[in-house]
């Protein structure tokens, strides 16, 4: 059975979809069989990895809704060890379906339930809200991801977050567990960097991942030529350390490769 690793936080602009889109892909390269799913209304996992709306026939509020199967909107990517299910980017009327949809806690635990056996990690991206959608995935994750920018209003998030797991856990999902707290965007040099690294050293010292994401001028260059950064100049800086971070989850792990 796959494990999931949910990447949430209530705190949008942190690098949640990039660490999602990222890390999929470095899991994958190490021989895993990877399932993207993309549970963000905002549906930036497919334009990353280069998926145009014409090219998308079909999406996880398509399966929400019963209008499709779940394998009907699994999509190929380039990568044969990689398979994503998009979101399309909702307005509101469909936001408004989706969350009529997910008022039902268990709809998403019954759907992967079934349906995930064939993949070693599935990687979801999650919406920067704790209700909803994000709350009806950590009732079936395995793990979370919790990145982290640096500054005080994302360490405020992050407490949020964890106090929100663990009532998630003691009333629906005892499995659940923080897979790491990750640094994105870091800037070394910077105060900012500093204060948010020791803050999360002395308060999670055990849950902070020792890989951090460097802030990279090439993250933003990437989304305008349709490519995760992985893919658009894998000797960057941010790129390695998502294949790091990659290499770290699969070590830990321990899930056999599937045929």
């Amino acid at each position: 059975m796959g494990k999931i690793i949910a990447i949430t936080t209530p705190k949008g602009g942190v690098g949640k979809t990039t660490t999602a889109v990222n890390l999929a892909i470095g899991i994958a390269q190490n021989g895993k069989r990877v399932l993207l799913l993309d549970l963000d209304g905002a549906g930036q996992c497919a334009p990353t990895l280069g998926f145009k709306s014409r090219s998308i026939n079909g999406d996880i509020l398509d399966v929400l809704s019963f209008k499709k199967s779940f394998k009907s909107v699994i999509h190929k990517t380039s990568d044969k060890n990689l398979d994503f299910i998009p979101m399309r980017g909702l307005d509101y009327a469909h936001e408004l379906k989706l969350s009529k949809f997910t008022s039902d806690e268990l709809i998403i635990k019954s759907i992967l339930s079934d349906e995930i056996f064939s993949y070693n990690y599935v990687i979801v991206d999650c919406p920067p809200s704790l209700i909803g959608t994000t709350t009806n995935i950590l009732m079936t994750a395995d793990s979370t991801i919790i990145p982290v920018k640096a500054s005080r209003y994302s360490l405020n998030e992050v407490v949020r977050i964890l106090k929100h797991m663990q009532l998630v856990k003691q009333n629906y999902n005892s499995k659940l567990k923080v897979e790491g707290i990750l640094l994105t965007m870091y800037e070394a040099h910077t105060r900012a960097a500093f204060y948010t690294k020791k803050i999360l050293m002395k308060e999670f010292p055990n849950e902070l991942f020792n890989i951090v994401i460097p802030k990279n001028v090439e993250v933003a260059e990437a989304t305008f030529h349709n490519k995760p950064i992985i893919y658009y100049n894998p000797e960057a800086k941010s790129s390695i350390a998502y294949k790091n971070l990659a290499e770290e989850i699969v070590r830990r792990n321990s899930i056999p490769i599937l045929d």
